[in-house]
């Protein structure tokens, strides 16, 4: 099912920026009328500073309650290979958000899905608990690996 909406060019300018010179640890995504537009990112030198944790923290904060979002987080982690970097791919659709607003955000996955090549792994959540950390390390590393989360420098 398709509901019209499509992806902004730079939604998939900043994608293949983050995939390819690894220049953003996280990008969100809205709709915003009938486009879907980067409504906030972090780029790789400022997640360096917060630490992986923190970087993390901020990318769920940017998931509203009342409505839905997409968002691309660069998860790294080690496994016994060694440090392994996958892109996620994120579908926000809380049960708290209007029903429209589900529908939405359901429907019009795929205009920017089928536009995002390398992601890895696609997470749909409804409620925090699937936004956490170990909900989301558990899809995407398997066994044997271990997460990456640094402190923040001082």
């Amino acid at each position: 099912m398709s509901s019209g909406v499509t992806a902004a060019n730079d939604v998939i300018t900043m994608y293949e920026e983050m995939k390819l010179r690894r220049k953003f640890a996280y990008i969100v995504y809205k709709i915003d009328g009938a486009s879907i537009v980067p409504a906030d990112s972090l780029t790789t030198e400022d997640a360096e500073k917060l630490g992986s944790e923190a970087t993390y923290e901020k990318f769920v904060s940017q998931f509203p309650a009342g409505e839905g979002r997409y968002g691309v987080y660069d998860f790294e982690f080690e496994t016994p290979d060694g440090v392994r970097n996958k892109l996620v791919f994120f579908l926000w659709a809380p049960d708290t958000a209007a029903i429209k607003s589900k529908m939405i955000y359901a429907s019009s996955k795929q205009a920017i899905r089928q536009r995002l090549e390398g992601i890895h792994t696609e997470i749909q959540c409804t409620d925090a608990s699937e936004l956490a950390y170990e909900s989301a390390f558990e899809k995407i590393a398997g066994k044997g690996a271990k997460p990456l989360l640094k402190a923040p420098k001082a």
